[in-house]
């Protein structure tokens, strides 16, 4: 036998060997009768999923958000499921869905099957016990607090850091509360930037006081008095009802044997499995992801696994909707802090020229504000979470003047220029006097753009649009009362309004078409191999982007404000 001949049957084996692979992963798991579906809720929870080529390879790609909702509402009407546990660990989530999440297990217990919150790790903090809260009962491991309390919202300030290494910020902004660059030139708030935190912080207060409360069936006033005062120990907690038992996971597993019959514990991974894929049958709705940082070109996965939207992916996916004759609506999913005016404006026309064709819904997660704001001006409806953190409209720019840390350092440089305006963006110098006269021009000029955007969408006039712009960002239920946002409402709720829209039954199934579409095994293979080529420049200009200086003007947010 020829080599050539052994290494064809090599590469022939390993191809079936993998093809056996994706085939047993995906085919559909056979449920135990009392199975209970154990949901692992920690960390950050996103929106789409990773590129991941292990998760192809196994079927156990991390799931994201609508994994989780899916699996929820699929278990209420299970037989095969007795009821849901969600073992609830650190979160770095938003509170936008955290709020969705718990309307669901709300919805859960309508089922009358149990659904415990199981409390079992360290850091129980406000986001914590407002997930916990939806479920039927909370248990917390002996010995463990509960550290509800105040709640506060922290940004990092790097001015002080930047003078001692010589590094001079340069940040021009329109409006007042346009405070995305304050992180490098204040050492703290503004006052403007302490008003707007403030508010912000109330609402989503109010929102978690109110909806844990009520969950818990415990007076509003008596529970907000708890938080007031918290942490609060162990030997309180159950004697307040903050909690319904102190217990462990062994104890756990005896309550579902005893009561239920069994314990067969299914995670969310094999219960995703198990209920193989959606319907081919019913009217198709699009749903096109819009998520992370916006830039100018194409999307990619930034080097930590989050995600860079690019302006040309996502208008593409829009097209796409957009021309597919079987599509009756789509739902726009933001989740970003906005980024380049330039690919903001390259997704908000595609949404303008989609809405002339079908109806658009814009949903919003945990944030759509700035430019994430932009791209959902022309959609028909606009549908927030009450959580969400939206508007921000405004705009900035600006650099750093890198020359006393060179100098710092024994570097120096030169240059030649062919015009005055050939430094604009160099970080080795200061703007001139001419260069922020323009800067600030065109800044007034992509402010009224952004301001008159909204009018039109949004019905208003200009002047009125102003006055509840000026970079300012609100709460979901700000907006909504400003006239930014249509409904209150998760992702179910915007689904419901574009079959509306589209006149489609309300009791008719239907089917969600999502973009991007999932590559397969062999299209992400196809991409690695891509990906390796310019993996150091992608880096770099990942990099880049997150800095700011890959376009002269940004809507965005700031990323650095973390409430807890």
């Amino acid at each position: 036998m020829t080599w050539g001949k052994r290494r064809a049957i090599v590469v022939g084996v390993l191809i079936l060997f993998l093809v056996l692979i994706i085939w047993a992963a995906s085919k559909p798991k056979r449920l135990a009768p009392n199975s209970v579906l154990v949901i692992d809720a920690e960390g950050t929870i996103e929106e789409q999923p990773a590129v991941s080529l292990f998760g192809s390879l196994s079927g156990n790609s991390e799931p994201v958000l609508h994994d989780y909702l899916d699996a929820i509402d699929s278990a209420r009407t299970d037989s095969h499921i007795t009821g849901i546990v969600v073992r609830i660990a650190p979160l770095s989530t938003g509170w936008a869905k955290l709020e969705e999440i718990r309307a669901h297990l709300l919805t859960f217990r309508t089922s009358h099957k149990p659904s415990i919150c199981y409390l079992g790790y360290d850091g129980v903090g406000n986001p914590e016990y407002y997930l916990a809260s939806a479920c039927e009962q909370v248990w917390l491991v002996p010995s463990n607090s509960v550290s509800i309390r105040g709640m506060m919202a922290e940004a990092l300030f790097f001015r002080g850091s930047l003078d001692k290494l010589k590094i001079i910020p340069e940040f021009y902004h329109v409006a007042e509360f346009k405070t995305a660059y304050n992180m490098f030139t204040e050492k703290k708030f503004t006052p403007p930037h302490r008003e707007e935190v403030e508010s912000v912080l109330r609402s989503i207060y109010e929102q978690y006081v109110t909806d844990a409360s009520s969950a818990r069936s415990i007076d509003r006033s008596k529970f907000e008095s708890f938080v007031n005062a918290g942490p609060l120990l162990t030997s309180d907690v159950v004697q307040e009802k903050i909690v319904d038992r102190l217990g462990y996971w062994d104890q756990v597993q005896d309550y579902f044997k005893s009561r239920y019959g069994g314990w067969n514990p299914v995670s969310l991974n094999q219960y995703r499995s198990s209920l193989g894929t959606d319907s081919l049958r019913g009217q198709k709705i699009a749903v096109v992801h819009a998520t992370g940082l916006i830039v100018s070109g194409e999307s990619q996965a930034t080097p930590g696994g989050g995600f860079v939207m690019g302006g040309d992916s996502v208008a593409a996916d829009l097209r796409n909707a957009r021309n597919d004759a079987s599509i009756r609506a789509i739902v726009l999913r933001i989740d970003s802090g906005g980024g380049s005016v330039v690919g903001s404006e390259v997704i908000r026309r595609e949404v303008e020229l989609a809405e002339g064709q079908k109806p658009v819904v814009v949903s919003m997660s945990d944030v759509a504000a700035s430019g994430g704001y932009w791209i959902a001006t022309p959609a028909a409806k606009i549908i927030a979470d009450a959580n969400t953190i939206t508007g921000s409209i405004g705009v900035l720019t600006g650099k750093l003047n890198l020359s006393g840390l060179y100098n710092l350092l024994g570097i120096s440089s030169d240059y030649v220029a062919t015009s005055d305006n050939a430094t604009l963006f160099s970080d080795q110098q200061n703007f001139t006097p001419a260069q922020e006269a323009y800067i600030q021009k065109s800044l007034d000029e992509t402010y009224a753009q952004f301001t008159e955007g909204v009018a039109k969408g949004r019905h208003m006039s200009v002047a009125a649009v102003d006055k509840i712009a000026k970079g300012r960002e609100w709460s979901g239920t700000q907006g909504k009362d400003l006239g930014l946002v249509d409904e209150l409402g998760g992702f179910d709720r915007a689904i419901d309004v574009a079959k509306e829209l589209a006149h489609i039954p309300a009791d008719e199934s239907i089917r969600i078409v999502r973009f991007p579409e999932e590559k397969s095994l062999f299209e992400e293979l196809l991409q690695r191999e891509k990906d390796t080529v310019t993996e150091s420049r992608s880096i770099e200009e990942t990099v880049r982007r997150f800095v700011g200086v890959m376009d002269p003007v940004q809507a965005r947010v700031p990323y650095e404000l973390h409430i807890r």
